[in-house]
């Protein structure tokens, strides 16, 4: 337990003191902070004479929140290895660096990261300066917004980054919208890779929000420290700052979490251990974040592993105390979950059997990894890997237009047409009339969710509702990864129907389906049955 010293007036010995102060090294005493956040109206990055304070500012030291008074100061308890941030309120922008990264943190680690890590971390900050000002430039407050959001771009090499670069960013750098959320795993373990990574991401030209991942961490801080988690993070904290925060754009409050718990490699297999859990720190700062957010905003939550894996409840592929996390949110009625992680693309909407009991369940959603199936497969017409999912989708990425505290979304697969949302797996496109009565109709709806509705014809005939399946493979991965070591994986967006009895010949079929914000899209093939 952490000694308190309170100032009572009372006489305490010297051989008190000595006892006391043995605990000071260990414990990193506390320090108060002070500062202010005021409008940038030169946008400098200063806060100039003249330059009025903003009231009402959120400041955390990582634990508590604090508003700032009418002046726009501040003052907060801080620790050393901590960070100072601010909540971006509404009608306000963030200052971006030359690598268009929002700067909205002050790191306190006055001594550094440790020494000796195979990636650099952070060079010693220092004492504590005597004020730590932050600033925001005015903007336009904006009920309607877009926003770039997806997982994993995952480059285990430059080659890969160049991937990356040619199947992805080129495609952003031409898509309009406010915003980028990279959802964690930018980098697959080689941390020397985000410098460029940063570069690339910064032709976009809008700020870019990237989120820590199992992949993005410093594994040898297992031989740091005792907690593994501890140093885990000291590369990426360099780079972007604090691994979890919020920020507010129209009526919405991004809430940015860190779930990933590093547990240190392995002693039989020497991997590294981790699994998704919410520290009592994180929990705190969140409840007292909260606090300060009026009920009717959404909240979006971004982390990078899921709450909910799907096909098995395994502590690395979910949030093992999420119901922690549902207490907290029990009294709000908007909720939108995104994450990545496993490289599949899924949604569900998370309600009492999950442990969330208001009546709106959470929307819980997947995205799609960048990389796909780790930039993987037979390559295409440029040479890059095709990548698919081994849910049968193709790496990609999502459009996200919130409008007030609601919100629409679409799924965009790299390289193809928007309206690109479905595969019809089976038949393939040359069947015989023999195998005909024992083959299905499959359709991948690639974004689809249990509130998505699908139906196909035959020949302009008559309109029938297919099945969604709980678990379900791919036909069209397992045939295409063949010669690759890779499976398909279960998942919950393959349609299915019985055929019908089809006179040998040629038929076309037409599947159309309707996402639960009313967005319709169609798909055709042309099949021909075999005698």
């Amino acid at each position: 337990m952490r000694p308190q010293f309170l100032h009572t007036g009372v006489f305490i010995s010297l051989a008190a003191l000595l006892f006391f102060s043995a605990f000071l090294p260990a414990t990193h005493a506390q320090q108060t902070a002070q500062g202010m956040v005021c409008e940038d109206r030169n946008a400098n990055g200063v806060c100039d004479p003249g330059e009025p304070g903003i009231p009402g500012v959120m400041v955390s030291n990582q634990t508590d929140v604090v508003l700032t008074d009418e002046n726009g100061r501040f003052r907060i308890s801080i620790e050393e290895e901590s960070i100072l941030f601010i909540t971006k309120p509404a009608g306000y922008e963030l200052p971006l660096n030359e690598l268009n990264l929002p700067q909205f943190f002050y790191i306190h680690q006055p001594e550094g990261s440790p020494k000796h890590m195979e990636f650099t971390g952070l060079e010693p900050t220092g004492p504590l300066p005597e004020s730590i000002d932050f600033t925001l430039i005015p903007s336009e407050k904006k009920s309607t917004f877009t926003a770039i959001v997806f997982g994993d771009p995952q480059p285990r090499n430059h080659t890969e980054l160049s991937y990356f670069r040619d199947a992805v960013v080129s495609e952003l750098a031409a898509t309009e919208a406010d915003m980028t959320l990279v959802l964690g795993d930018i980098m697959f373990d080689d941390l020397s890779l985000f410098e460029r990574y940063n570069r690339i991401m910064a032709s976009i030209s809008m700020p870019v929000y990237n989120l820590v991942g199992n992949h993005d961490i410093n594994f040898d801080s297992d031989q740091l420290d005792d907690d593994p988690n501890r140093y885990a993070r000291e590369t990426f904290k360099k780079l972007y700052g604090p691994t979890y925060y919020s920020f507010d754009y129209g009526d919405v409050h991004f809430i940015v979490m860190d779930n990933m718990d590093y547990m240190g490699r392995s002693p039989e297999t020497g991997r590294p251990a981790y699994r998704g859990y919410l520290d009592d720190r994180h929990l705190a700062w969140l409840e007292n974040n909260l606090h300060h957010v009026p009920q009717e905003k959404l909240i979006v939550l971004l982390s990078h592993i899921p709450l909910y894996g799907m096909e098995h409840d395994r502590g690395n592929i979910n949030t093992e105390n999420r119901r922690e996390l549902f207490d907290l949110l029990d009294n709000r009625d908007h909720v939108l979950y995104l994450g990545g992680h496993r490289h599949l693309t899924y949604q569900h909407f998370l309600g009492e059997e999950f442990g969330r009991y208001n009546e709106n369940p959470i929307h819980h959603i997947a995205t799609t990894a960048a990389c796909g199936s780790w930039w993987s497969g037979p390559p295409d017409k440029n040479g890059i890997p095709v990548s698919t999912q081994q849910d049968g989708v193709p790496n990609g990425y999502h459009l996200f237009r919130f409008d007030g505290n609601q919100y629409s979304e679409r799924y965009k697969a790299a390289g193809m047409d928007a309206g690109y949302q479905m595969r019809i797996e089976s038949p393939i496109s040359m069947v015989s009339s023999d195998d005909l009565p024992d083959t299905d109709l499959l359709v991948n709806v690639f974004n689809g969710s249990e509130k998505s509705v699908v139906r196909y014809r035959i020949n302009d005939g008559d309109w029938h509702s297919m099945n969604r399946l709980e678990e379900a493979r791919s036909p069209f991965f397992q045939t295409l990864f063949a010669d690759y070591n890779r499976n398909a994986t279960p998942t919950n967006h393959i349609w299915s129907s019985e055929l019908p009895e089809l006179n040998a010949g040629v038929h076309r079929i037409e599947v159309w389906t309707r996402d639960m914000y009313g967005q319709e899209f169609t798909q055709t093939k042309v099949i021909e049955v075999e005698e």
